[in-house]
Order: structure tokens, then sequence, then C-alpha cells
């Protein structure tokens, strides 16, 4: 069974590391026969650096977990460029899988946790089309299956941002909105979501939470039966 690299974006907060090892963790827990290991695009360790330190080892085969929530610039060019990068520094063969989201199963973990209500569903952000577009379309179906209204909101870039989809929501006066922080990890963005939640309920950051290492385990288990990607 190939080792696992989850390979997140990095940040400069010192929360998001340890965020990032311990749903590592996890996934190894549950899955039981891989070794799986954290690299970064920005704030290293790189996936290079990982990657050579596991070529030293003798793994000639890995698997690339892109861990974003949408499949926009930094999961889809980024992360390419990563990988045949270090392709050809290794002799490393690398299956990649599609990002952790946005995948049903977390939202659904989302509206388990959240009170009966609309939902401002509150990503860090992106003006990517095709991210955007798979993100509108999981709201929606998120809000057929919830049976209350789902409003894409953006920390940072885009528009609406989240105080702006609670106030089209509250319009009314009559019900109060509750937001679903779909990030991963904790950091400076998931904490804007929060502040602009102004008490309202709102979920943790996604990396704790069991859907999340489930969706992983699912990513790796059906890439591993395909072509790899160098």
């Amino acid at each position: 069974m190939p080792d696992v690299i989850l390979l997140a974006h990095g940040s400069p907060d010192p929360r998001a590391r340890p965020a990032a090892v311990e749903l590592a963790r996890s996934v190894e827990r549950q899955h039981g026969r891989a070794r799986v290991h954290c690299a970064f695009l920005d704030h290293g360790p790189s996936l290079t650096d990982v990657a050579e330190t596991l070529a030293d080892r003798g793994i000639d085969q890995v698997v690339v977990v892109p861990a974003f929530l949408a499949n926009a610039h930094h999961a889809r060019v980024d992360v390419a460029r990563a990988v045949a990068g270090t392709g050809q520094r290794t002799s490393i063969e690398f299956y990649v899988t599609p990002p952790i989201g946005p995948d049903a199963a977390l939202l659904s973990a989302l509206d388990d946790a959240l009170p009966d209500g609309p939902v401002v569903l509150a990503i860090a952000g992106t003006r990517d089309p095709d991210a955007l577009t798979d993100l509108s379309r999981a709201a929606e179906d998120w809000a057929r299956r919830r049976g209350a209204p789902v409003a894409l909101a953006h920390a940072s870039l885009g528009t609406p941002t989240v105080p702006e989809a609670i106030a089209s929501l509250e319009a009314d006066g009559s019900t109060r909105a509750c937001v679903a922080s779909f990030v991963l990890f904790p950091g400076v963005l998931p904490d804007r979501i929060a502040e602009a939640a102004q008490g309202r309920h709102i979920t943790a950051p996604l990396a704790q939470l069991p859907a999340t290492t489930e969706t992983v385990l699912r990513r790796v288990r059906n890439t591993t039966r395909t072509s790899p990607s160098t």
C-alpha cells in the first residue's frame, strides 16, 4: 500500500500545521495500512522535502491528497506543478486524488452540527469560475436536502461576504441564520468567519470532523485503483 501525503496550502498561523498533522494522524489510524505525511505548498516542508525523505527510505509509490475544499487554482494548478517538479527529482510514482472538497459527506456532517434554519456556507474565498460552479451547486444541493436556504459567502476575495450573506438571509427579520465554516484548518480566515458570525451558531474547521477523515480515506482508496499521475 503506498504512503500518503496530505498536501495543504500552508500558513504562517501556528495553529494550522498541528491541525494538518492531526488530520494526517487520524487518517493513518483509520487506514491502518499506510503511513500518512503532511507537506505544504508554502511554509514547508514542501512536497519535494517529504518525498525525498520517503525515497531515501525506499518508498517508490505515494498517494497525494490535495487538502483543499474546491478544485480552484491551488488544487488544480499548484498541486500539479509541485507533483511534476518533485517527480523530476525523485523516482517516486505519484497518484494524485481529487481535492477533499466539496463533498456531500462534509456538508452532511455540517448539517448534523447545525440547528434548523438558513445557513451561510462560508468559504475562504475564490474567484475561480469552475470552483465557484462546484461550490454553488453544492450549496444548492444542500439547501434542497435541508429544506432551507443555503447562501455561499466568502471570507476573502469574492462576494457576497459573510456579513452580506447573513444580512440577506435575515432580511425579513423573522429568522436567524447559522454559519457553516467551510475551511479545513484554523487560521486568519476562519477567525474572520467566526467574527462575522457575531455569536450565531457556527461550526469549527472541518479537519477535526470524522467525516473529513473518512473523505480523505475514500479519496485514497479510489485513487489507488486508477493509473498514477506523474
